[in-house]
């Protein structure tokens, strides 16, 4: 019996994990690289180094299995989405690839908007202007790095460049590169006038060309053989988005389920079969599903808020989840008088809004703080789904996956606010997973990707809303949303 190897690209993580096709994880390896930051705001990893740590981990986890690479009948990935993995006529990287969480191009993307460029580029690419999407890394190379930008000769991203050392071929994976803002989502093409919109005509030439999540997009040459310990011929297939995997391997495949994930960001996102109008920019990108859209939000206000607060006030002892959960139940059913914006790394609900807790009087002790930190996340997270069920008002359940699932208590909150059943997925590795799901389905495993989610469907547990909290929630829900756009508010005027 073969296997199938998904590997997962964060902006520092690689994990790589062998599966069965029916879905059944056999060994997890993973290696924690580094970031480069050499100016504020820069957030970059060395090509090189980024390739040795794949090679490395694939190694690893053939170990883990005890089983030699020739077992293996495909290969895909899930990877980070945005940034800016470039290569030259060699195949050479250009520069360093720059990493999703790069924000070098703030005061442009500010500029751009100042000058109404949006009006041109959301009808066509539905993608908001963000600082590390391709097309204005891109400007930015082209106005402070000219000699990078000119060799460029294909414009890749993470798991695009990765694929390329393992099989020689330069593709662009269309989950992916469908929210780059270079990519028109009514035609399913690269388009010419984004690119002129961005002051990058250019880059029409350098383009690679599209790829389907389960396509081939070639064999593992012998030169990648030889270091990464796959044998030479080994299948590799196009790979996906990691919003897309997570909402795949959640088993999300229409309208009817809003996949959630909860983590650093805070992410909602829905598959639909159309493109549907509204006033609000919504992110929208190609599914991994012929002839299906997803549109999903997200913003960095999530769990992260809550691991900070652990590293600073708890000497990172993770054993305290546990005190912070009981805490957070003991204070459930309490008035709460206390607000925490989960802002620390951003916000969603304003530029440069910053985090705190308001409210504090000398009677609060480290329950009540805890308490009001699970809630400020749970609200987080509903600025974005409350917006996209108001899209889709054919949402019926939530699927979540992340690492407050292991909280009973916190999904619980989760479901009385949302006021929808909350479906855990009892998965630890949703990246693996769903590319691992790419590589069967590419492999034949699987007729396309409906008959491979009815055969492996995630084990979820149910969290049903309770009326009484959901009332209590969401009016705390609408002073958190006032106190946010005051400060908002005050920041605006304070700045000008």
């Amino acid at each position: 019996m073969g296997y199938f190897l998904g590997i997962d690209i964060g902006g520092t993580l690689i994990k790589a994990g062998l599966y069965r096709a029916n879905g059944e994880e056999i060994a997890v390896a993973e290696c924690d690289g580094e970031t480069v930051s050499p100016q504020p705001g820069f957030s970059e990893r060395e090509m090189e180094p980024l390739w040795r740590d794949l090679c490395q981990t694939i190694r690893q986890v053939l170990s883990f299995a005890d089983i030699t690479g020739d077992r293996v009948r495909g290969v895909s990935f899930s990877s980070h989405g945005k940034g800016l993995y470039a290569i030259d006529k060699k195949g050479q990287p250009v520069r360093n690839g720059i990493v999703s969480s790069d924000t070098r191009a703030g005061a442009m993307v500010v500029e751009l908007q100042q000058q109404g460029i949006e009006a041109v580029t959301y009808p066509r690419s539905l993608q908001p202007i963000w600082n590390s999407h391709p097309a204005v890394l891109l400007r930015w190379l082209k106005q402070h790095e000219p000699a990078q930008y000119e060799a460029i000769d294909r414009v890749l991203m993470v798991h695009d460049y990765l694929r390329f050392r393992l099989t020689g071929e330069a593709t662009a994976e269309i989950t992916n590169i469908s929210g780059s803002n270079l990519f028109n989502q009514q035609t399913a093409d690269y388009d010419p006038v984004l690119m002129a919109a961005f002051g990058i005509e250019e880059v029409a030439d350098k383009t690679a060309p599209l790829l389907g999540s389960a396509e081939l997009a070639g064999q593992v040459t012998a030169t990648a053989a030889a270091q990464c310990g796959l044998p030479a011929g080994t299948a590799v297939y196009g790979g996906l988005f990691d919003v897309v995997g997570a909402a795949l391997c959640s088993g999300v495949v229409d309208d009817r389920t809003l996949s959630a994930v909860a983590g650093t960001w805070s992410i909602a996102t829905c598959v639909t079969e159309n493109l549907i109008p509204s006033s609000h920019p919504f992110a929208w990108g190609r599914y991994c599903m012929e002839g299906r859209y997803f549109v999903h939000e997200g913003s960095p206000t999530s769990a992260s808020n809550l691991a900070w607060f652990l590293r600073q006030f708890c000497d990172n002892d993770h054993q305290r989840y546990a005190q912070f959960n009981r805490w957070v139940q003991e204070r459930s059913k309490q008035p709460s008088d206390i607000t925490f914006l989960p802002y620390l790394f951003g916000s969603n609900l304003g530029s440069n809004l910053p985090g705190g807790l308001i409210g504090l009087s000398g009677h609060h002790d480290m329950a009540d703080i805890v308490h009001a930190i699970y809630q400020g996340i749970v609200f987080s997270h509903l600025v974005h789904q409350d917006r996209l069920v108001a899209l889709n008002p054919r949402v019926e359940r939530i699927r979540m996956t992340g690492g407050p699932t292991q909280s009973d208590v916190w999904m619980q909150m989760f479901a009385n606010a949302g006021n929808l059943p909350l479906e855990v997925v009892n998965i630890q590795q949703s990246g693996c997973r769903a590319a691992a799901i790419c590589a069967a389905v590419g492999a034949g495993e699987y007729s396309n990707f409906t008959e491979a989610v009815q055969v492996i469907q995630p084990e979820v547990h149910t969290y049903y809303p309770d009326a009484v909290a959901n009332r209590r929630l969401r009016d705390r829900f609408a002073g958190y949303l006032n106190i946010a756009q005051a400060l908002n508010e005050a920041n605006q005027h304070a700045n000008h």
